[in-house]
């Protein structure tokens, strides 16, 4: 070997140093760009997490207030379905105690139509033996109606 080429050996090895220290700190520096990304990426995501997290948590109260409004909707929805069922059964034994009332009203007035009948008959001037025919009444309550009819003609 020469004595030239030891120099030469040793500016490249040298430049070899140089140039893979030159690498590696374009190297790193990307890394700790990258570093740096990576950590205000983090960063953020640590923001969004808190922000879900404040959000779920109003969320959650949320629906704690809307399932204990429910709740007490509930309670007070089955108080009035109470009410209502008790209003009902009034009503129905209402309604029941009137249908007898019509019913024995009805009855009677079955017979009253007779009745009725014979005074209109004897307002028409009909005598007892057609208003026995047309009504279906014994004489004697006939004779009756006439006598309270003629009453009601002379008080007028």
């Amino acid at each position: 070997m020469s004595l030239l080429a030891v120099p030469i050996i040793a500016v490249l090895a040298l430049f070899l140093v140089i140039f893979t220290s030159t690498v590696l700190v374009v190297y790193l520096t990307k890394l700790k760009n990258k570093m740096i990304m990576l950590n205000m990426e983090v960063q953020g995501q640590s923001l969004l997490v808190n922000e879900l997290q404040a959000l779920y948590n109003k969320l959650q109260q949320e629906f704690d207030a809307m399932a204990e409004n429910s709740e007490r909707q509930t309670a007070e929805n089955g108080q009035v379905s109470q009410q209502l069922e008790h209003r009902i059964k009034n009503l129905q034994q209402q309604v029941f105690v009137q249908q007898t009332l019509f019913t024995q009203w009805e009855e009677n007035q079955g017979q009253d139509k007779f009745y009725n009948r014979a005074f209109k008959l004897a307002e028409k001037g009909a005598d007892i033996e057609e208003i026995m025919t047309e009504c279906e009444l014994p004489r004697a309550e006939v004779e009756m109606l006439l006598s309270v009819y003629q009453q009601r003609v002379l008080a007028k």
